[in-house]
């Protein structure tokens, strides 16, 4: 009799990865471009700009570090264009079995959402929630063919002209703070 190792029994173990620029912003895989393609027409977003600072032993956020101390970067902060609903994401592949991890990473987040007194919701998307439109899916997957560095910052260049966010600078940029204000708070653009 033969045992077969079902997803949840194995440990997911994350691959090399390298940044990728695009539309102004850094990600850390394409699981993040594929999430950031399938919101792009209804939200704005913040990729990793705020860092949660906790104590280990309590998760409650804290405002100066020391040893015990730990940091958590959700990937992304977005903001509904017409609702103004609010999420704060954290984007995963469905074989990602690490449950404490994703369990005190949660409370972390809203601990901090809970002191900051803001109107997000802390969520976990997984890789197949994201739904891609036909567009997204072929900007995707001509994306994925691609093999060599250069040639996704050509790829990311062309994606940037074509999509205009006021053409932001193909290197990491601070986004502007009406944007930022917007995505934060709900504020009017």
């Amino acid at each position: 009799m033969t045992t077969q190792k079902t997803p949840q029994s194995e440990k997911f173990i994350y691959k090399n990865s390298y940044k990728i620029i695009h539309w102004g912003c850094s990600f850390d895989s394409l699981l993040e471009v594929k999430f950031a393609l399938s919101i792009q027409d209804e939200y704005e977003f913040l990729r990793s700009r705020i860092t949660i600072y906790y104590d280990r032993t309590t998760r409650k956020p804290v405002n100066y570090l020391r040893r015990n101390y730990g940091s958590y970067t959700p990937d992304f902060l977005i903001r509904h264009k017409q609702t103004k609903k609010a999420f704060w994401v954290e984007v995963k592949p469905r074989d990602f079995s690490d449950l404490d991890n994703l369990s005190l990473r949660t409370e972390v987040a809203e601990n901090y959402i809970r002191l900051k007194n803001y109107d997000w919701e802390y969520k976990v998307i997984f890789d197949d929630e994201i739904k891609l439109n036909h567009d997204q899916v072929q900007q995707f997957n001509e994306c994925c063919k691609l093999k060599k560095k250069s040639d996704f910052k050509i790829k990311f260049a062309e994606c940037n002209n074509r999509f205009d966010r006021s053409m932001p600078s193909f290197f990491t940029t601070v986004p502007k703070n009406n944007r930022v204000a917007f995505v934060m708070f709900g504020m009017d653009k």
